[in-house]
């Protein structure tokens, strides 16, 4: 039975970690999915995870690939095994769910891509902060033209949490963006554009326990729009949390707003006009997880415009991979990226 013909999407599961765990909790419950299969390198847990849903389970993708009755699969695997996954699953006439971040470098991104295309199957990464209500709220209003051209924007993404495994290796994760910073990455680029221009600065590393990677980053970026942008990450303030860290300010040339994510809350004011603000208190993050799932679904088993492909998550990598490129050339870097680059590492 191809996809196409299936009441459900029936899902097979790369990666058995807590993050897959928890999503699936969520993927489970929508009327568009069955979950098929799981596979981990830890046999164990994928025996455990399946044991959840009633499904069959292996020690390795290559025997899900081989054996599941599946129709797309879900990649939450550390980030240096992404592509590697995904050319098997394209071979395999898999489509694909990848999560954030989608790889390590550009060159890995693209060849994803190319095999997903080659082989017929679609593509998305998983960046579902972007369809939180605060930050659609905040596209809501920058697409309202009321605060006319935006000028400038500035993240600032400063959180306390250590975090082991191999989120701390630079070679499986990537580096500090590629966790602390990804989703910002990719909400900047959906609210002002694509970026045509990136700098970067590292602090001094002090933390050598923590991460093989460094332990605050500054991006400056140009986007094509002529605005400019900023980001700062760091994992070691104490006062902040994912849920009240990365709060965005925007200025616009009729105003400005802002998304406050102690109160949860987006400010906007036009200039000569009295703030308003909308709070968002009430809603977890399961909203956002359902949306993007829904859409891959849709777009799968009813051929339905995507709200992600893997356009999305290879522009994000790029950002990332310049801004690094910039800290160890001591340069701005031009965007877009060769597609073969590895800089800054071979």
């Amino acid at each position: 039975m191809t996809a196409g013909a299936s009441r459900q999407l029936r899902l097979g599961v790369i990666g058995a970690g807590s993050f897959g765990g928890e999503i699936l909790k969520i993927v489970s419950n929508l009327p568009d999915f069955q979950i098929a299969g799981v596979a981990d390198v830890n046999q164990a847990a994928a025996e455990e995870l399946a044991a959840r849903y009633s499904a069959p389970s292996w020690g390795d993708y290559h025997q899900l690939l081989q054996h599941c009755d599946c129709d797309a699969v879900a990649i939450f695997t550390p980030h240096n095994t992404h592509r590697e996954i995904a050319l098997a699953a394209a071979a395999a006439k898999r489509h694909i769910f990848c999560e954030k971040a989608m790889a390590i470098n550009v060159r890995e991104c693209h060849d994803m891509i190319d095999a997903a295309a080659e082989n017929g199957v679609k593509l998305m990464v998983g960046h579902k902060r972007r369809f939180r209500p605060a930050y659609q709220e905040l596209k809501r209003l920058l697409d309202s033209g009321d605060f006319g051209r935006p000028l400038a924007i500035n993240v600032n993404g400063f959180i306390g949490r250590r975090i082991g495994s191999w989120w701390a290796s630079r070679e499986a994760c990537g580096g500090l963006l590629h966790w602390a910073g990804v989703h910002d990455v990719d909400t900047i680029r959906y609210l002002l554009g694509e970026v045509e221009e990136v700098s970067a600065f590292e602090s001094v590393k002090v933390d050598h326990d923590l991460s093989d990677y460094s332990d605050a980053i500054s991006v400056s970026m140009r986007f094509a729009s002529g605005a400019v942008g900023s980001l700062q990450v760091s994992t070691l303030y104490p006062m902040g949390t994912y849920r009240t860290a990365f709060g965005f300010d925007i200025v616009c040339e009729n105003g400005g707003m802002s998304y406050d994510p102690r109160k949860v809350a987006v400010h906007h004011q036009l200039h000569d006009r009295p703030m308003h603000t909308t709070f968002f208190e009430g809603y977890g993050h399961d909203v956002a997880f359902v949306r993007e799932w829904s859409s891959f679904a849709g777009w799968v088993l009813r051929d339905e415009t995507p709200a992600l492909t893997g356009e999305d998550g290879l522009r994000c990598v790029e950002i990332i991979q310049a801004a690094y490129i910039s800290v160890a050339e001591g340069a701005s870097v031009s965007l877009p990226l060769d597609r073969n680059d590895q800089r800054p590492r071979k």
